[in-house]
């Protein structure tokens, strides 16, 4: 009885960090198409580059923190490689902050002046979208933490 912790092994970590970040890449998307449209539409706006890059990034970001955590599940070894994918990774959910606080609520107060269905739509969206990115994150660092705390018994088959 010298190991009591239940097994899981790395595909099925691999498996729920890709249900994770393929929800992230669902939702950053729609932002991704939404921000070239609005790019040819409009030229080179800040708000609209953020929103591209933010996106893209925020998927780059998923993956780069999703390989931090079975480097240090499947090696148990602490790196300055790891390390810097795991800093990369706040870039998820700093993009879902933004589309939830800037995108979202922020631009509820446009809606004072002149009253548009499509402004109160595109919070919304960014409002929804933005809690699937934080939320997705924040479930990928808690596999991060289940692995970094030991509780399971990680095997190679």
């Amino acid at each position: 009885m010298e190991d009591d912790k239940p097994s899981v092994t790395i595909s099925e970590i691999q498996r729920n960090l890709s249900a994770l970040g393929g929800k992230i890449l669902v939702a950053s998307f729609p932002v991704f198409l939404y921000a070239i449209i609005q790019l040819t539409r409009h030229g080179n706006t800040n708000d609209y580059l953020i929103l591209l890059l933010g996106s893209i990034l925020s998927v780059v970001g998923a993956i780069a923190y999703e390989v931090a955590i079975l480097i240090y599940g499947a090696k148990k070894k602490k790196s300055y490689l790891a390390t810097l994918l795991i800093l990369i990774g706040f870039t998820p959910y700093l993009f879902g902050c933004y589309l939830v606080f800037i995108r979202g609520f922020w631009s509820v107060r446009a809606i004072i002046n002149n009253f548009s269905f499509l402004l109160v739509i595109e919070a919304l969206l960014s409002v929804f979208l933005g809690y699937i990115i934080v939320k997705n994150i924040y479930e990928i660092s808690q596999v991060g933490e289940v692995i970094r705390k030991d509780i399971f018994n990680i095997s190679d088959v």
